[in-house]
């Protein structure tokens, strides 16, 4: 790794290093020490960008969380937003998984902040598709898309078409 880096670049080195050290040795047993060494600096460098491990982890999540919208709000275009919604759930989800697992369920933050902007896009569909209530709609559909993910992700080999395929046509039987 070159020596000198722009602050942007080196910071996206240090996260880099940082989510793999956590997933290779997991979050009880990684240290900054682990991940200054991963990535290639001196530890006192990387406390200059992030003061402690807990912001280090913050970091990471808010770099998950703006992924995860753009994976979604690149399908904001199509004709088939519902499905383009799913698939990027699915794509997402099964990318990252191990990644999602970690920042959010073994550090103890709630998911609602990774849902944030899945919802409000969901949102825009519903209320594209009127009916009477498009706010329980979006948040009825929107933990039964994840709860059918989690079921999914607990496949050894998840089933991409079956997935989607099953989840839309759910999700269109609630949308008028």
């Amino acid at each position: 790794m070159a020596r000198r880096q722009p602050p942007d670049v080196r910071r996206e080195q240090i996260l880099d290093a940082a989510e793999r050290v956590l997933l290779d040795r997991g979050l009880g047993a990684s240290t900054m020490a682990h991940v200054a060494e991963a990535a290639g600096v001196a530890k006192g460098t990387l406390y200059l960008y992030f003061e402690s491990k807990a912001e280090l982890i913050a970091a990471l999540r808010a770099r998950y969380l703006e992924r995860f919208a753009a994976a979604l709000g690149s399908r904001r275009a199509t004709t088939k937003r519902l499905e383009r919604f799913i698939e990027g759930l699915f794509d997402f989800s099964v990318a990252n998984h191990r990644l999602h697992h970690l920042l959010f369920h073994e550090a103890g933050f709630s998911e609602v902040d990774a849902f944030a902007g899945a919802r409000q896009l969901l949102a825009d569909i519903v209320a594209g598709h009127g009916g009477r209530d498009p706010e329980r709609t979006t948040d009825f559909l929107l933990h039964g898309l994840h709860g059918v993910l989690v079921a999914a992700l607990h496949d050894e080999q998840p089933d991409r078409r079956r997935y989607v395929r099953g989840a839309t046509a759910l999700a269109r039987r609630l949308l008028p």
